[in-house]
């Protein structure tokens, strides 16, 4: 997903705002429970159903899409973090989108370049693989983040890359979300936080009415924007915890609805479909509510057990890196599919079980290719932030580092 700074935050007491200084290694480690859930649903698939555990398995893995939501309200969260602390600061709008820039572009854009330019360059345009003339011919979505509307009127219309309809949305949405924050009081961006979150749901039901395709309300930027506005709103708590307190009854409520209404979509399913009327209609935004409630529990009690949990070392590594991760996952994913998997099938026989080796195979890959990605080419543009700092705590936000050519590096906590 797309790649942002995480805002170090530490426990705060009721009524207070959170104490911005320490690094959340919970929220690492919840990005890489998110790259995991996204790469199991794309890879594991159970070929028997018999059995409780079987149908726990297909349950888990056909539920594994909730990665990306999760990654909507993280990024939601920490972007509006940033903003909300660097607000009233000088070069508040060039900080920022220079920032975002050196940090998002770099590996976006080389991936796009050797794909797109130097693959068909060097293999010549009849020896490209099948669905290659179809990705050539639609890269201006590519190129212009604007994947997910193409992706929106049917699949396979970008081969390799149609995982990036999200993060055309997170750029899209950034691209005003800055002005928004900076133009209104923390109040008032609640308010509008919350009554755009409550009129999406009529606004998905009136498209499915209208005869719009679940396929394509689940990409519009428009649409999906709400997952990113209660991460915003867990933000804002997090900064105005005083509210939290006095409205928690309902909040309470709020989050018990939540679950509920995803129980039974899922009772009903045997699982957690990503493209059911209900889904589409309000079982995102159920997701959000329990995912940002969530991330608000792990920003103000940092001592809570599912905290150390999520702040195990492999656990935070991938969320390290999931940035990487997600950008290559897919193709390699297609790759393996296409190639490896039916020489392994033909070597092995019945006998052979693609699903856990196409896991490992597809984490452990696409993990090997964000982490050179990271040191050759990322962390090179990541020094460069330094020119663009955001917060006086800016210092804080890299507790990690790396050495490149004799320089010291940081890596920061990115989503």
């Amino acid at each position: 997903m797309t790649a942002v700074e995480e805002q170090p935050i530490r426990t705060a007491s009721p009524g207070a705002s959170a104490n911005l200084e320490t690094r959340l290694y919970s929220l690492d480690g919840l990005r890489g429970m998110a790259i995991l859930l996204v790469i199991g649903f794309h890879t594991l698939r159970v070929t028997g159903h018999e059995g409780s555990i079987g149908r726990f398995l297909v349950a888990v893995q056909d539920s594994g899409w909730i990665g990306v939501d999760l990654f909507f309200v993280l990024s939601g969260f920490l972007i509006t973090g940033i903003l909300l602390d660097s607000k009233t600061r000088p070069g508040y709008f060039l900080n920022f989108f220079a920032r975002r820039t050196l940090r998002i572009f770099p590996l976006y854009y080389a991936v796009l370049t050797v794909s797109l330019v130097v693959v068909p360059a060097a293999l010549g345009f009849n020896r490209l693989p099948g669905l290659y003339p179809r990705l050539l011919a639609n890269q201006l979505w590519l190129w212009t983040y604007t994947a997910n509307y193409l992706q929106a009127t049917g699949a396979h219309t970008l081969p390799g890359f149609g995982h990036f309809w999200s993060l055309a949305i997170e750029e899209q949405f950034y691209w005003i979300w800055p002005v928004i924050v900076y133009l209104f009081s923390r109040r008032r961006l609640m308010i509008l936080c919350a009554t755009i979150c409550a009129l999406l749901p009529f606004v998905r039901w009136a498209m499915q009415l209208a005869g719009e395709n679940n396929w394509g309300i689940r990409q519009y930027t428009f649409t999906r924007m709400d997952t990113l506005l209660f991460g915003a709103m867990a933000a804002i708590a997090v900064r105005e915890m005083s509210w939290v307190t006095r409205y928690r009854r309902i909040l309470i409520g709020l989050l018990g609805l939540a679950a509920l209404s995803l129980i039974t979509i899922a009772a009903n399913s045997g699982y957690l479909p990503y493209e059911s009327n209900a889904t589409v209609v309000f079982g995102y935004s159920c997701l959000a509510i329990l995912f940002a409630g969530l991330v608000y529990d792990l920003a103000t009690n940092t001592e809570s057990r599912i905290s150390f949990l999520l702040s195990k070392p492999l656990l935070r590594w991938f969320g390290t890196y999931s940035y990487g991760i997600y950008v290559f996952h897919w193709p390699i994913a297609q790759a393996y599919k296409a190639a490896l998997e039916p020489r392994l099938a033909r070597l092995a026989g019945a006998a052979f079980s693609p699903m856990l080796f196409a896991f490992i195979f597809v984490a452990g890959t696409s993990s090997v290719m964000a982490y050179l990605s990271w040191v050759f080419l990322e962390a090179r543009f990541i020094k460069l932030k330094r020119h663009f700092v955001t917060s006086e705590k800016a210092d804080l936000l890299q507790p990690r580092r790396v050495r490149i050519e004799g320089a010291e590096l940081a890596i920061p906590q990115e989503l």
